[in-house]
């Protein structure tokens, strides 16, 4: 299979895993308050503070439709473009450096909403770690995925005679 329909159905399954991760991870922690897929799916990462309650359900659908695309869609195909130049000799190795690579950004975001006093690290770790786990677990099922279906390592090979 060419490599973008084989990272596009990477990105199908390891979205299914992600949401599952999510909806499981907010039911083990529910008495936390910490809303993990409600965080996850919200602006609140972006906005700060005030953009961290429920939305209507037309804004909760039209984040989640956003989520669907950037997850299922975008990332994959970034995933597909230079998965070859990430460490490792195979897919679930390249999807994992992957996810961790695209944690970082909230990383960032969490940073700066701390020095900015939006947050605290007492707060936002908690979230920060399961996100991390949850990124990770997306970028194996993605990268794994793509080597299943693309038959082939994700490793850019040089043979020599």
């Amino acid at each position: 299979m060419d490599p973008v329909k084989s990272s596009l159905g990477g990105g199908v399954a390891a979205t299914i895993v992600l949401a599952i991760f999510l909806f499981v991870g907010d039911a083990l922690l529910a008495g936390t308050n910490l809303f993990v897929l409600a965080t996850f799916t919200s602006l609140c990462s972006i906005g700060g503070p005030p953009y961290c309650e429920l939305g209507t359900p037309q804004a909760t659908l039209l984040t989640l439709v956003v989520l669907v695309a950037l997850f299922t869609f975008a990332w994959p195909l970034f995933f597909a473009g230079f998965t070859w130049g990430l460490p490792g000799e195979s897919g679930v190795v390249h999807g994992l450096v992957f996810g961790l690579v695209v944690w970082s950004g909230y990383a960032a975001v969490l940073w700066i909403g701390v020095w900015l006093g939006w947050e605290t690290f007492a707060s936002g770790g908690p979230v920060a770690a399961v996100l991390l786990l949850a990124y990770a677990v997306y970028g194996v099922v993605l990268g794994g995925v793509y080597d299943h279906l693309a038959e082939h390592r994700t490793l850019l090979v040089i043979e020599s005679d």
